[in-house]
Order: structure tokens, then C-alpha cells, then sequence
């Protein structure tokens, strides 16, 4: 039969059952913690990250403009004297440079990182809504099936089965006493045959003589 399923264990059932109810909830949180990490990198990458090194850029741009003007200081003090060196104040101001290069790097390298992260977060939610939506509906209604499975075959094995005939009953019922056989019109042999010839007839002679008053005497 199409609709017939051999169940060998309904146990078996009920286990599967709560391992899908466990398998179902770490899903859920499984995919839960992703998304909460999604949201925390992508506030770091903006907010975080983006904000910082621009906010460095600003900064350390003003110092390499503070470094500068102390280098002219010291040019338009270091005139008509020998003994006045600049070597720190262009050394600072190298630094200032380097500084603000590497913070105008970071600034270029977060904001590469942003639509990459985005392409990737759209990616991954395009295959994680299908299992969410499963979790949240598929697997709601495989659990009722399972659930009303179980009730059914613990019904059916709870149900009584009809009582067979004790063997004195069939003995007592098979075992007939010969007068009630005869009594009957019975043999052992099977019922007497007691019907009258159908073909047989009675001719006018023939009721003469059976109503003779002599014959019967």
C-alpha cells in the first residue's frame, strides 16, 4: 500500500523528535549570533574604524602643519647664524608626513573593506534565509507530523485485540450425541434424504387402490 510505513520502533520516533527540537533550537541561536556579529562588524567598520582614521587624518594633518611652521621658524631664526641647526624641526615634520600617510591608507583600506563586508553580509543572508525560514515554519509543522505520529501508533498499540475461542468451546460445539442426530433427521453420514420424487405421479387406478377398504384390512 502506498500510505503503509513499517515502524519498527515508535521510541525511535520520539527520539528523533527531540534531537530535531534540539537541532532546531542551536539553529536558531546558531544563526542569531551570526547575525548579531554582521551587525557588530559592520558598526565597526563604519562607525568605528571609518570614524577613527578619518578623525587621525584631521588630527595629524594639523600636526604636520604645526611641523612646518615650526621649520620656517626655524629658518627665519637660523639666518645670518651658523650655530642655529633645523635638523630636528625637519625631522619632525618627516614624521608628521609619514604619520599622515599611514592614517590617509587606513581611511582608503576601510572604506575598500565596506562595500566587500556588504557583498559578503548579502551573500551569506541570501542562503541563511531559506534555513530560517524552515526553521521557523518547516520544521514547526515536521514536529507536529511527528507528534501526531506518535500519538497514533501509541493508540493503536493501546488498542485490544478480540479474544480468540477456547478449544472446549470448539470441542463441545464440534461433539453432537447420536439421539439429538436422530432426533434431527441426521446420520453421521450427513441429513436423511426425506424430499419426495419430483418426478413420481398418482394416477386415478393408483388412488383406487390405495382407498380400497379391503387392502386395508
Amino acid at each position: 500500500m502506498a500510505d503503509a510505513a513499517k515502524v519498527l520502533s515508535v521510541q525511535a520516533l520520539k527520539d528523533f523528535r527531540i534531537s530535531l527540537i534540539n537541532f532546531v533550537e542551536e539553529a536558531r541561536n546558531a544563526l542569531g549570533g551570526v547575525d548579531m556579529e554582521l551587525k557588530r562588524m559592520r558598526d565597526w567598520l563604519e562607525r568605528d574604524q571609518l570614524g577613527y582614521w578619518q578623525m587621525q587624518v584631521k588630527r595629524r594633518h594639523e600636526a604636520m602643519m604645526e611641523a612646518r611652521t615650526e621649520l620656517h621658524r626655524r629658518k627665519l631664526s637660523q639666518q645670518g647664524s651658523d650655530a642655529i641647526s633645523d635638523t630636528e624641526q625637519k625631522e619632525n615634520l618627516r614624521e608628521a608626513q609619514r604619520r599622515l600617510r599611514v592614517a590617509e591608507e587606513k581611511v582608503e583600506i576601510v572604506k575598500k573593506l565596506i562595500p566587500f563586508f556588504h557583498h559578503a553580509a548579502a551573500e551569506y543572508v541570501s542562503h541563511a534565509t531559506p534555513l530560517a525560514d524552515h526553521l521557523t515554519g518547516g520544521c514547526d509543522r515536521s514536529l507536529a507530523t511527528l507528534e501526531r505520529m506518535v500519538l497514533s501508533l501509541e493508540a493503536y498499540l493501546a488498542t485490544q485485540a478480540p479474544s480468540a475461542p477456547r478449544l472446549d468451546d470448539l470441542g463441545g460445539a464440534a461433539t453432537a450425541s447420536p439421539s439429538s442426530a436422530r432426533s434431527s433427521g441426521t446420520t453421521e453420514s450427513g441429513p436423511a434424504d426425506v424430499r419426495p420424487d419430483a418426478d413420481a405421479t398418482l394416477t386415478p387406478e393408483d388412488a383406487a387402490a390405495s382407498s380400497d377398504p379391503g387392502d386395508r384390512s
